[in-house]
């Protein structure tokens, strides 16, 4: 046990220093490739042993393997090594990273307590990515300005879940909370505005289902108290953003930045199609960029399943959100396990829907999470 306790660490040093690339060293350097290719390596040694331990598997996880294995044989087969790569890495990182921390979950090796700790070492990363992307971005212009969209919104909204986990310091939690609100509102991303909302209104539910129950009309008093700060605080933000607003006002109005023309262009083009086999089976690895008519992706991870895929790989992905409920029901988890495993899910496919998830390399946050609550034999969060 103490081997994986070694491996534990080792993988979360590998996130951490992959991370700060463009922080402390050069973007795309043999370091940065070197601890990917590390990480991935020990990763895919845990896939081997989750798959072949004899446990039984869950839906959840037959689904989960099924959206991987597809997504690998899709890229040898199908994808372009060199043009598709980048997304490749990315369903490695969101989708792999699944199997080392099931793997330690269930062996009673990742607790709340080594995900709180690696949340306290993200977060300062974070920002310090949040800020070079805004450097760097000012750098390539002639002049400054305030009306910058930043990708690194979305990283902030992965760790909300983590949060939950600080169970024993409330008022920590909460400041936790409101320094990832900030940086998602400073972000500008309306995508990550939406699910970063839904997340903070899981988070209030949670604490409110989780009230110690000695001190039940005082704890609600008190998160009722904290609920309104948080809501002022994230609309008193958003409403002194003129830049925001006015984005905000154009996704109600339908102007998506050309992202209607190309779900439009990748459904259609999957539709009409003249060979029963791409209906089936779509048009191989990164098919989104033939069909969408610009040669982009979907941000769709549906209609992306749907060109790379056909109706299988959509196929696999509603059997992963349908396991949802079979998990729900079948398991004897606590509120407190079971509303961060809906809050993960229900985040995941909201983001399904206008952006990036299982091509995400952010999305090691949800697949970490996921395999600990998972993976854990306990009732309760330990």
């Amino acid at each position: 046990m103490r081997k994986l306790l070694h491996i534990r660490n080792l993988l979360f040093a590998l996130l951490i220093i992959y991370s700060l690339q463009g922080v402390l060293y050069t973007q795309g350097s043999i370091i940065s490739q070197g601890s990917l290719f590390l990480y991935y390596a020990l990763s895919g040694i845990y896939f081997v042993k989750v798959i072949f331990t004899k446990h039984k598997k869950s839906l959840f996880l037959n689904a989960w393997t099924a959206l991987l294995i597809i997504n690998i044989l899709g890229y040898v087969f199908t994808g372009n090594y060199s043009r598709d790569l980048g997304m490749f890495k990315g369903v490695l990182m969101s989708l792999l990273s699944f199997y080392p921390f099931y793997y330690m979950s269930r062996n009673g090796e990742l607790k709340s307590k080594h995900l709180i700790f690696f949340l306290f070492i993200m977060i300062p990363v974070t920002i310090s990515t949040f800020y070079f992307n805004r450097i760097q971005f000012l750098s390539q212009l002639s002049y400054e300005r305030e009306d910058i969209v930043n990708n690194i919104a979305y990283s902030f909204v992965s760790l909300i879940p983590l949060v939950f986990l600080i169970k024993k310091n409330r008022l920590l939690s909460v400041a936790i909370m409101l320094v990832l609100i900030f940086f998602i509102i400073q972000g500008g991303k309306r995508g990550a505005i939406v699910v970063g909302a839904m997340g903070l209104m899981m988070y209030i539910y949670y604490q409110m289902r989780t009230v110690n129950k000695k001190y039940k009309v005082r704890g609600y008093i008190l998160i009722s108290i904290v609920a309104v700060v948080i809501g002022y605080f994230a609309y008193d933000m958003f409403i002194s953003n003129e830049y925001l607003i006015s984005r905000m006002e154009q996704m109600v109005e339908g102007n998506v930045s050309g992202r209607d023309r190309i779900y439009a262009n990748i459904f259609n083009g999957w539709l009409e199609s003249d060979s029963f086999m791409n209906l089936l089976f779509g048009y191989g690895f990164a098919g989104s960029r033939l069909l969408s008519g610009s040669g982009h992706f979907a941000h769709n991870d549906w209609l992306e399943l749907l060109s790379n895929f056909g109706l299988l790989g959509v196929s696999i992905f509603l059997i992963l959100f349908y396991s949802i409920f079979k998990t729900i029901r079948n398991s004897n988890w606590g509120n407190d396990k079971k509303i961060i495993f809906l809050t993960i899910m229900g985040m995941w496919f909201a983001t399904s829907i206008f952006s990036m998830g299982y091509t995400s390399m952010g999305g090691y946050l949800n697949a970490m999470m996921l395999a600990y609550l998972l993976g854990s034999r306990s009732k309760n969060l330990v």
